[in-house]
């Protein structure tokens, strides 16, 4: 259950205190992703209705209406739309919470702070992923090389399974030291962001000739996809947040 905990941020140089309720502000964040949720699926409802489909040429777009439009801009299955960038934002706030983290681990001496900068670094990298796409350009090549289909018609997903079992792998010693709680919320975040990510691209790829008959089976299936996707990374974020108020009531910004 989300709390009404208030996290402090200090500034070193003795600037007024600013505290974080981090209930209310995952709650808001919830909010946003729920409405831009709602407003990408009526875009893309709109969309279909119009006879447009999400693989239509550019030129068909242009007869849409303005509202459809608009409401296209939140597409959380397209790229420059404000779906992904909330997502987007939210990696880039877990990453930056893990980077303060392990920066404080380190200082500390402390166990695992090496893992938790990597875990930082790593979610830089899906932030940046997220914002212009990179796994992505790799599907046609790995498709071509290894002839893929079924679950691995988008072959992305072939590498990104070796990375995330890698990474589960190297994470073992650090999830056991974690105290159960933690562990617990970190592991459902990732069983939700993997899930919603890799697990949902792969059962699309298995049901490809099925969505090309069902377009708006394939539209819900994409926003399941994606609400599974904010959902971990919430979840995360949440628990990244009430980690550092556990064991840091103040979150210290330097400022010169």
């Amino acid at each position: 259950m989300i709390g009404t905990a208030e996290l402090r941020l200090s500034a070193a140089a003795g600037a007024p205190d600013f505290r974080l309720d981090i209930g209310a502000t995952v709650r808001a964040l919830a909010l946003a992703v729920v409405d831009v949720q709602a407003a990408s699926f009526a875009g893309a409802y709109l969309r279909l209705r119009a006879g447009v489909p999400r693989e239509a040429e550019p030129l068909a777009f242009e007869h849409l209406s303005r509202v459809t439009k608009c409401l296209l801009k939140f597409d959380v299955g397209g790229e420059q739309t404000v779906g992904a960038w909330l997502s987007t934002v939210l990696l880039l706030l877990c990453a930056l919470v893990l980077l303060h983290i392990g920066t404080l681990k380190r200082h500390q001496g402390a166990a695992y702070a090496r893992h938790w900068l990597a875990l930082g670094i790593i979610f830089c990298g899906l932030s940046l992923d997220e914002a212009v796409s990179i796994h992505e350009m790799t599907i046609k090549p790995l498709h071509d090389l290894l002839g893929t289909s079924g679950i691995f018609l988008y072959a992305w997903v072939i590498p990104g399974l070796a990375f995330v079992a890698g990474v589960g792998i190297a994470y073992l010693g650090f999830l056991r030291h974690l105290e159960p709680a933690f562990r617990i919320r970190f592991l459902l975040a990732g069983a939700l962001f993997v899930g919603g990510a890799v697990g949902f691209e792969m059962l699309e790829g298995a049901l490809a000739d099925f969505y090309a008959h069902h377009a708006l089976i394939r539209e819900i299936a994409f926003h399941v996809e994606d609400g599974a996707e904010s959902a971990g990374e919430l979840l995360f974020l949440y628990s990244l947040l009430a980690y550092v108020l556990r064991y840091q009531r103040d979150l210290i910004i330097p400022l010169k």
